[in-house]
């Protein structure tokens, strides 16, 4: 996909500011909003490259559910666009900031609709990244059939751009669903674990099953939600309940509160274990994969996360201080120091 003028002017001015950082010795750390910013514990000096006004709608292809984004756009504002044609990003993240699509990317984010719709991943289909070893680099493709062997855009999901700077996104987009349902039930763990069960055996596949924990709350929440069509939807009515439409997602003003925010997941089995030692801050686990989102003091972080790796599951911090020790598995440290030495040789990203 061709370039305009003014793209090529800014992508240029960036690229001579990894030379720049380079000659005076001073780190570039790239933001799209702020939210999900890991603090720095190196001494290096570092300047704030913001791409919140790389915001533009790039190619849309209705027809073939493809659109291609500059990586500032934000999630909303992107869906404003789409809904013209009746299509969407079916992506709302459980804290409700609305992020950067190129942010999503580089922080490897999922929404709380990952169970029904599939991870984030799946809908990168390419993306351009400028790189201080090889320049601007075009990993991926514009179409959704792509039979290309190597997978490079998974290269620099969640990658944080320490490789590069994620420049442009191009994702695969869904058709809006026609009807959307919200039930919402409060208890115990042994009674919200047997209704979940019992919302898997009545349909699927749902949009989101949640179990929601709040420390100010003396019982959990249950949050299920389908997209679909009227009859299913009348069915689930019910068998189920009357439900709601067009529900706000819950919102804990606990995440603002909390020093750092982690995701990840778990085996199923131990859900019920992770909302008990999740003490002091919101929690999401999605039902269907154990995958969570959850908010802590910092105090609690390094607790939280010994825990879930002794019972083989999977954490990082998305927000917060760095805690670079607890937060990469030392399985992945070779490997991705060797990236990081190929894509940026003099470390002038972080």
């Amino acid at each position: 996909m061709e370039l305009t003028a003014a793209m090529e002017e800014r992508e240029a001015a960036l690229m001579a500011r990894f030379a720049e950082a380079k000659r005076h010795d001073y780190r570039i750390r790239v933001l799209g909003r702020g939210f999900r910013i890991r603090s720095s514990q190196s001494a290096a000096t570092e300047e704030i490259v913001s791409l919140a006004n790389w915001d533009r709608v790039v190619a849309y292809q209705p027809a073939d559910l493809v659109v291609t984004v500059e990586a500032g756009m934000t999630i909303s504002a992107l869906n404003d666009h789409l809904a013209a044609c009746s299509q969407w990003i079916p992506l709302t993240m459980a804290d409700g900031f609305d992020d950067t699509i190129g942010g999503v990317v580089a922080a490897g984010l999922d929404g709380i609709w990952r169970g029904g719709y599939g991870p984030f991943r799946d809908r990168v289909l390419g993306l351009r990244v400028l790189t201080p070893g090889f320049g601007a680099i075009e990993a991926g493709a514009h179409v959704v059939k792509n039979v290309a062997g190597y997978n490079l855009p998974r290269l620099f999901l969640g990658s944080r751009g320490v490789f590069g700077v994620i420049t442009r996104v191009t994702l695969k987009v869904s058709p809006r669903p026609s009807v959307r349902r919200v039930w919402i039930w409060k208890g115990d763990w042994e009674t919200l674990s047997r209704q979940a069960d019992q919302l898997l055996n009545w349909a699927s596949p749902w949009a989101s099953i949640l179990l929601l924990k709040e420390p100010e709350m003396d019982t959990w929440k249950l949050w299920a939600e389908w997209h679909g069509i009227s009859k299913t939807v009348e069915f689930l009515q019910r068998e189920v309940g009357p439900g709601a439409e067009d529900l706000p997602w819950w919102s804990s003003p606990g995440w603002l509160a909390r020093d750092v925010t982690l995701k990840g997941a778990v085996p199923r089995r131990v859900i019920g274990d992770l909302m008990r030692v999740w003490e002091d801050g919101p929690l999401a686990v999605e039902w269907q994969s154990g995958a969570f989102w959850g908010g802590l003091p910092a105090k609690d972080c390094r607790r939280i996360m010994h825990w879930i790796r002794e019972r083989f599951g999977g954490v990082e911090v998305v927000s917060g201080p760095d805690l670079d020790d607890a937060s990469r598995s030392p399985i992945v440290t070779g490997p991705w120091q060797r990236l990081k030495q190929a894509y940026d040789p003099d470390a002038v990203l972080v």
